[in-house]
């Protein structure tokens, strides 16, 4: 007999999955489109999915300078598989001479600004979520609003009301960022800077691993409450988010995603400790991650589910954002690349030269991913 309930809780996650990733997207690809219209590039195609087309919608600006044999109007289309999406640009993939409407044809800048609309819509989308997300559920501030007697912050001297500025160096402007340094500190003793009072105080504390396998101090954060929290008749004094706080506390989110994989790079390079469950998964190990948060949230009811795929959808779209502009042949950081070597020899590279590059990188890509998708489907068997 089959188990509806347990059928439903696994394939809602999914298909949610698939709509997250459906927005993020259609956001990174319309970022594209929009800088091309911009520059007045033809887009001969604005793709949601990949494979087989099953959709069709034709538009209705035509192009000034039509090629014999070609759509003249720019084609939409909904594919098969969910999976993707792209925006094709005349004259990006081969030379048109002459082609005023080719995106070869255009200065450096203009595609510059083509390359890097995908990666800012990205990003834009994770801001707005992020702001949602703290204007109405809060956020939390590393200013102490507690010590743990007997803990490495009270030894330390840390005191209820010290703003955590810096850490080895590093500023810190928000509880996750907070949370990073420990779990990253393998128990090293670590350099903290706090704001008392306006004045500036340097202490040295050494994190210790708690039972639950987390780097601790012993120290409370202070919370904003959001528009949705109800406060406890208990608490006197207490913060609401205001907008320009939340504002702020979402551009630290998204530069704290956009800087986290760089960092984690640095630190994989130079061998140092790395947080408990960091590595690389592919698309099937990021669904299951999404399945197992949502079978977890979906207990505490409706609105914190739609609350944590909301949060889900901001990091995954500034990661996908972030992706794209690593330097890896066959994604737009590998063509920023080759535009700015454009740019400075004032002479573009062979574009058979440029394709072959983009052409081998793909190739390393997909074995890449196909060994991610098989070692998570392993995992999940």
């Amino acid at each position: 007999m089959i188990n509806i309930a347990g059928v439903m809780n696994t394939a809602i996650p999914i298909l949610i999955f698939i709509l997250i990733l459906g927005l993020v997207v259609f956001v990174h690809e319309l970022g594209h489109f929009l800088m091309a219209r911009r520059a007045g590039i033809f887009v001969e195609e604005f793709a949601l999915g990949m494979g087989p087309k099953l959709v069709t919608f034709r538009g209705k600006k035509k192009s000034s300078s039509a090629i014999e044999g070609e759509e003249d109007v720019t084609l939409y289309t909904l594919r098969a598989l969910p999976l993707g999406g792209f925006c094709k640009m005349r004259g990006m993939e081969e030379n048109i001479p002459d082609d005023p409407e080719a995106f070869n044809n255009k200065s450096v800048f203009d595609r510059i600004l083509v390359i890097i609309g995908g990666a800012a819509m990205n990003f834009l989308l994770a801001v707005i979520l992020f702001f949602i997300l703290t204007f109405l559920v809060g956020y939390w501030t590393p200013v102490v609003s507690g010590v743990q007697e007997g803990r490495p912050a009270e030894q330390a001297g840390l005191q209820v009301g010290d703003r955590i500025t810096h850490i080895n160096g590093s500023r810190v402007s928000l509880w996750d960022n907070f949370l990073f340094m420990l779990e990253t500190s393998g128990g090293n003793p670590i350099d903290v800077r706090v704001n008392r009072d306006g004045e500036r105080i340097n202490l040295v504390m050494t994190p210790v691993l708690d039972s639950d396998g987390v780097f601790r101090i012993g120290m409370n954060p202070t919370s904003r409450f959001g528009m949705l929290d109800e406060i406890p008749e208990w608490l006197v004094d207490y913060e609401r988010v205001t907008i320009l706080g939340s504002l702020g506390t979402s551009l630290d989110m998204i530069s704290f995603h956009i800087r986290t994989p760089f960092r984690m790079l640095a630190r994989f390079v130079t061998r140092q400790p790395l947080p408990e469950g960091a590595e690389v998964v592919s698309i099937v190990g990021i669904g299951a991650q999404v399945t197992e948060v949502y079978q977890v949230v979906i207990q505490r009811g409706i609105m914190p589910t739609v609350l944590t795929m909301l949060n889900l959808a901001a990091i995954i779209s500034a990661a996908i954002g972030t992706m794209n502009l690593l330097p890896i042949p066959a994604l737009d950081g590998a063509r920023l690349v080759f535009l700015a070597i454009e740019g400075i020899r004032r002479k573009p590279v062979s574009p058979e030269r440029e394709g072959t590059v983009h052409m081998v990188g793909f190739i390393i890509l997909l074995a890449l991913i196909a060994v991610l998708v098989l070692r998570d489907i392993v995992r999940l068997i």
